[in-house]
């Protein structure tokens, strides 16, 4: 479905991606881990469309993306969340959400002026489908809260259902749990591998290597922006190269 063929990104001198090759298959979900500084959001950004790469390719599902503009790529089917939360402030959460179903609205011009009963219908139709977004993800009582209101964690839920809302193929998650304890964590990655049972190829960046192990069928480890390490959880745990780039020597992934 996804596929980086020898990436690199350099801003002036400094190469914060260089040559990275990996696959992300359909019905995958992917771990992406390293050190802070490694790459990893740098590699988000170019798959996405925020960012192009210095040179290489990407592709998904067969068609070249590294030169699209961020709208088209979330047309073709990838959303994001992102590591610092980007959500409106002040909109509420089912506000949020319905931003997130844009694309699949119809309604002219002319008829949301006139508020015809074919534009009426379809806000109907897309506030429906907000509200069980909102319900699956668990904030359905902070339906007209605003946004900056709400926990980080909390606020880490409502962007994951904003993303969700675009009816993507691939997902990409930066550090979805963030801000969340065990349990939320446990009942994300309950989430997500449902998600997955639905069809969705998910790749995720994530410090938490208990979620890792929960969800990932496989891990790309990052270091220097280099691909590192490629392999299950349980291979890459015990990767001392892993161990002694990620967390140190002294450490063990399990921490």
């Amino acid at each position: 479905m996804l596929v980086l063929d020898r990436v690199s990104r350099s801003f002036g001198g400094l190469a914060a991606v260089s040559d990275v090759s990996f696959e992300v298959k359909a019905g995958q979900i992917m771990g992406l881990i390293g050190p802070n500084g490694a790459g990893k959001t740098t590699l988000l950004n170019l798959i996405s469309g925020l960012d192009q790469p210095t040179r290489g390719s990407i592709h998904f599902n067969g068609q070249p993306i590294h030169d699209r503009p961020p709208h088209i790529i979330n047309q073709l089917g990838i959303a994001r969340t992102y590591q610092n939360i980007r959500l409106f402030a002040e909109m509420s959460v089912l506000d949020n959400v319905i931003v997130g179903l844009h694309t699949q609205g119809h309604a002219g011009l002319l008829s949301a002026v006139l508020l015809l009963p074919s534009y009426r219908s379809e806000e109907r139709r897309l506030r429906a489908l907000a509200q069980q977004l909102i319900a699956r993800l668990d904030v359905q009582h902070f339906e007209q809260t605003p946004a900056d209101a709400l926990s980080y964690g909390d606020q880490r839920r409502v962007e994951l259902a904003r993303a969700l809302a675009t009816h993507p193929k691939l997902l990409l998650l930066d550090e979805p749990t963030a801000g969340m304890n065990a349990t939320e964590t446990a009942r994300l990655g309950e989430l997500i591998l449902g998600l997955r049972a639905e069809g969705l190829s998910i790749l995720v960046i994530e410090h938490d290597m208990a979620f890792i192990a929960q969800v990932c069928d496989e891990v790309i480890v990052l270091n220097f922006g280099q691909v590192i390490a490629r392999g299950t959880p349980d291979q890459i745990k015990a990767d001392q190269v892993v161990v002694e780039a990620y967390l140190g020597a002294a450490e063990s992934v399990d921490a």
